[in-house]
């Protein structure tokens, strides 16, 4: 992989039909294609912030391209302006873990061959026969998969997450990563859409029967505050940032794989965000499974799958975070703010305020609000009864749909 470059020249936009240039013109840094490889380039749907793209060649094998302008791509340069230096933390966070996960990096991350700074490029290993794991948990959950892939992802997190606990690491080690994972324009982002956007337009009409009192509000800039790094200095980590099921691609089955994308919200903060992120996508498959299918036998088994898949992610973060030395005290900390985490993004999601997400989206406008009545129950029993209960009361919550 090439280093950072310095030159000033302005960045070149990358489209479908000058990307194959492009990547001939680096094949030799890319190391991917034989020389003189005839290249197609598909663009690739779905990605709202970066320009991505699936470069082949004549020979079958292939890249991803990804590139980040200086704004949300969804929206074109005249839309909403956001800085590209985004993907030089995502590649900057790729290698920290490859250096943490060491021989076995390629159980959890695809292979990066090459980062162009200048134009805020990278080329990166292309994950044929992958599915994001939304995806999965809204079509076709089944035990088996759920399973492992939640067991390797429990996994993927405690291991990245330990080796940069603040109460692991010097505290010179620290200060660096909360400088250098700041990541402040994103974190913004975050701070405005996922902790306060949903929560200032709340009213009676648009809370749909969520009780958003001062109790309830206290608790979300709780969280707001640990998710800015305001409190808690003693427990944090660095972080992927936005880990839910849509940056996670997996293969199913009992040989089922998962690798780990998009990490460009990344942050140096509170364990339990990661954790939270990626079960907030759990809950609310379940809730969507519950309403997804009328079918009893049916609706019990996809729910249990997913239920599973819950705890296996829950248990293996534990243990293997126990077992590398982090406190009991700690732990308990983590348990209460990963429901704390999970809850709050299942509550916007509900509200509306998290795009157009797969879950809970259904034709029928009476199945649909019944789905978003279940989800917000959820919310609003974890909410508090977390700080007593810790993630059981999540696990009662899911068992009782």
């Amino acid at each position: 992989m090439s280093p950072p470059q310095d030159d000033k020249r302005e960045a070149i936009l990358l489209t479908q039909d000058t990307v194959t240039n492009y990547v001939t013109q680096h094949a030799a840094d890319i190391n991917v294609f034989p020389p003189g490889a005839t290249l197609t380039a598909t663009a690739i749907q779905g990605g709202n912030v970066n320009f991505a793209f699936c470069v082949r060649s004549s020979c079958g094998k292939t890249v991803f391209v990804k590139q980040a302008p200086e704004y949300v791509a969804v929206f074109g340069p005249d839309g909403f302006p956001l800085t590209s230096t985004r993907i030089e933390k995502e590649v900057s966070i790729l290698n920290e873990w490859k250096s943490i996960l060491g021989d076995e990096a390629g159980k959890f991350l695809p292979k990066l061959y090459y980062f162009d700074c200048q134009n805020k490029v990278f080329v990166m290993e292309f994950l044929e026969g992958f599915i994001l794991l939304d995806h999965h948990l809204v079509t076709n959950p089944d035990r088996t998969t759920d399973v492992l892939i939640a067991s390797q992802l429990g996994e993927f997190m405690a291991r990245t997450h330990l080796a940069t606990h603040s109460s692991k690491i010097s505290s010179e080690r620290a200060a660096f990563l909360t400088a250098e994972y700041e990541n402040r324009a994103l974190r913004d982002i975050q701070l405005e859409f996922v902790f306060t956007k949903a929560y200032k337009e709340v009213s009676t009409q648009t809370s749909r029967g969520l009780n958003v009192d001062d109790q309830f509000l206290a608790e979300i800039e709780a969280l707001k505050s640990r998710y800015n790094g305001e409190s808690g200095a003693g427990d944090m980590c660095l972080c992927h940032g936005d880990l839910h099921p849509g940056s996670v691609l997996i293969t199913t089955g009992s040989d089922a794989q998962v690798r780990v994308i998009d990490p460009e919200f990344t942050v140096y903060g509170p364990p339990g965000l990661d954790v939270g992120s990626l079960l907030s996508g759990y809950i609310l498959a379940a809730v969507h499974q519950s309403h997804a299918s009328t079918d009893k036998e049916v609706k019990a088994e996809t729910v249990a799958a997913i239920v599973q898949g819950v705890a296996a992610a829950w248990e293996t973060y534990k243990k293997t975070m126990v077992s590398g030395g982090i406190s009991d005290e700690l732990i308990r900390e983590i348990e209460v703010e990963t429901v704390g985490f999970a809850v709050a993004e299942v509550c916007r999601t509900s509200l509306g305020h998290a795009g157009m997400r797969l879950w809970l989206q259904f034709d029928d406008a009476e199945v649909k609000e019944a789905a978003v009545q279940s989800a917000l129950s959820i919310v609003q029993k974890c909410m508090t009864a977390r700080h007593t209960d810790g993630v059981q009361v999540l696990f009662d919550c899911l068992g009782a749909l």
